[in-house]
């Protein structure tokens, strides 16, 4: 089972793979803007980081990685 952990400490994705292969991503993708991570889901063979900017309590925008964190984009939600 695919599996996505974000790390607010070091500002950190952690994704690991159904084999045990772990990669770590750094957050600049992800909280860039001023942005901050309120959830990940992984859908299919990908992980979504859902975020949102400063005060916001609902995500509005959805950053895309790989399985192997290869950073993929971002959409608004």
């Amino acid at each position: 089972m695919l599996l996505g952990m974000w790390d607010e400490g070091s500002k950190t994705l952690t994704i690991r793979r159904p084999n045990g292969q772990t990669y770590k991503v750094p957050g600049t993708y992800i909280t860039q803007g001023g942005y901050r991570v309120l959830g990940v889901e992984t859908v299919g063979n990908e992980v979504h980081v859902l975020t949102a900017p400063g005060t916001n309590i609902r995500p509005s925008r959805r950053v895309k990685f790989t399985d192997s964190g290869i950073y993929k984009g971002s959409s608004g939600i």
